[in-house]
């Protein structure tokens, strides 16, 4: 759950680009702000995700790892190990919801609803992420203040 799920995730993600890329504009949008749609390259918007959810996912596979080898599983602990995994899953979400969402688009068509939808993503795998891993990982333990 530390090592697999976060690994096939990000190759989910590469070997759906690939499979896909016919069909995905080479330029789609990569920010919406206050002074318009900034366009970018759909590789380069795919493969940052992938990028920093295998950084994310190293860094919380390591803490979580420390809190097993530890025996250490209070509150704050386990809510640092299921936010860091989620936010991993959550990039991943990014990549997935840009992904479906210009598939098929006509290159000269591309808008920014793309990055609605790799918000949206990012929001949903986040939610499911947090909710699997909080019940995965063990029972935190009571914390005694004082």
């Amino acid at each position: 759950m530390l090592l697999v799920a976060p690994i096939c995730s990000i190759v989910l993600v590469a070997v759906l680009h690939l499979l896909l890329s016919p069909h995905i504009p080479s330029r789609i949008a990569i920010h919406v702000g206050p002074d318009g749609v900034g366009y970018g390259s759909s590789l380069l918007m795919i493969a940052v995700p992938c990028v920093i959810a295998a950084v994310v996912f190293a860094i919380g596979g390591a803490t979580t790892r420390e809190f097993f080898k530890d025996d250490h599983w209070f509150q704050t602990q386990k809510t640092i190990a299921v936010g860091i995994m989620a936010l991993g899953y959550g990039v991943i979400g990014v990549a997935l919801g840009t992904i479906f969402s210009t598939v098929g688009v006509d290159q000269d068509a591309v808008s920014g609803n793309s990055v609605g939808m790799g918000l949206l993503g990012f929001l949903l795998l986040v939610t499911v992420a947090a909710s699997v891993y909080a019940k995965a990982f063990p029972r935190a333990k009571m914390e005694t203040l004082g």
